[in-house]
């Protein structure tokens, strides 16, 4: 695994720890609005979640194309 992809897993361990404790305190404080923040912590969550499995997905596209081209590079030199 690249420091690309490394970066993106810490990012969401550290996003779902931070956004877990975010929702604890509203649970245990702000009782009125845990349903709310709930809700837009849910949503939220979807978006990077989605966001995260398109950059992998970009990076391994970037990672395929590279070794088509280092591929190519050594069929020509062998011609």
């Amino acid at each position: 695994m690249n420091d690309n992809k490394k970066r993106i897993v810490r990012f969401l361990i550290y996003y779902f720890f931070i956004s877990v404790g975010v929702l604890l305190f509203f649970f245990f404080w702000f009782t009125k609005l845990f349903w709310f923040s709930l809700v837009t912590w849910l949503f939220a969550t979807f978006g990077v979640i989605s966001i995260s499995f398109f950059t992998f997905m970009n990076l391994r596209i970037t990672e395929l194309e590279n070794e088509s081209k280092d591929v190519n590079n050594k069929n020509n030199e062998n011609d």
